[in-house]
C-alpha cells in the first residue's frame, strides 16, 4: 500500500506546476481566449473550415509568449481593406488576404503527444460543439483587430477570407467611427502543433481602416 501512495504523491507534485504552467504564461495571462466567442471567432470544424479548437490554443500559445515573428516575405498579404478605407459599417465585409509568396513551408511531420499537450487537452474549457475537432494540419491564419492597440476582436481559420457573421461585425462595429487595424498571423501546423521555424510570421505593419457608423 505504501508504492502507491508514494506514486500519488509524486504524481500531485509533478502535475500542481504544470496546471500553473498551462494556466498562465510569463505575463500572467490565461489562454482562456480560445473558448470565449465574445472576443474570439472560430470556424465550425470540420464542416465550415478544417482549422480546429485546439490549434487555435497553437497560436494563443505562440502569441502570448512573444514568438511572433515580424517577416513581411513569410507573413500574409492584406488585399481587402485597403490602407485607410473607410468600411461601410452597414452590412458584414469580407476580408481577404493571401498567403505568402516565398519561403512556403512544408507542413512540419507529427511529433507525439506529451502529457502537457493531453494535460492542456482535458483541462481548457472549449465549446461542446467545438470539442471533438479532427487535429489540424496546413495553414492557418489569425485575425487580429486592434483599436488603440487593444484587441477589439480575432478570427482563427484555414482559408484566406472571411466575412463576419452578425454576432462578430456586432462587435467590431462597436469600434465604428474609430481607426482599426488589423493585422494576420500564419503558421503551419501538423496534428494542431506548429513547429519550430514554422510561425507564427505577420506583417511589420497593421493594415488600418475605418467603420462608418
Amino acid at each position: 500500500m505504501i508504492r502507491p501512495r508514494v506514486a500519488v504523491a509524486t504524481l500531485s507534485a509533478l502535475t500542481l506546476p504544470l496546471v500553473l504552467a498551462v494556466a498562465c504564461d510569463d505575463h500572467g495571462v490565461t489562454s482562456a481566449a480560445c473558448s470565449d466567442r465574445s472576443i474570439i471567432s472560430l470556424p465550425t470544424c470540420p464542416t465550415e473550415d478544417a482549422f480546429s479548437d485546439e490549434a487555435c490554443q497553437g497560436f494563443d500559445d505562440r502569441t502570448s509568449n512573444g514568438q511572433s515573428t515580424a517577416n513581411d516575405a513569410r507573413a500574409p498579404s492584406i488585399t481587402a481593406p485597403t490602407e485607410g478605407q473607410a468600411v461601410a459599417g452597414a452590412t458584414p465585409f469580407t476580408f481577404q488576404w493571401t498567403a505568402p509568396t516565398s519561403l512556403r513551408l512544408r507542413p512540419p511531420g507529427p511529433r507525439a503527444p506529451t502529457f502537457a499537450d493531453e494535460w492542456r487537452r482535458w483541462t481548457t474549457l472549449l465549446p461542446e460543439a467545438q470539442a471533438h475537432c479532427p487535429p489540424f494540419s496546413g495553414r492557418a491564419y489569425d485575425l487580429i483587430f486592434r483599436r488603440s492597440g487593444q484587441v477589439v476582436f480575432r478570427r482563427q481559420q484555414s482559408g484566406a477570407s472571411w466575412t463576419p457573421d452578425a454576432a462578430a461585425w456586432a462587435r467590431l462595429r462597436t469600434a465604428a467611427g474609430d481607426q482599426l487595424e488589423l493585422t494576420i498571423q500564419t503558421a503551419t501546423f501538423a496534428a494542431n502543433v506548429i513547429a519550430s521555424g514554422a510561425g507564427p510570421f505577420v506583417q511589420s505593419a497593421p493594415r488600418r481602416f475605418t467603420l462608418t457608423p
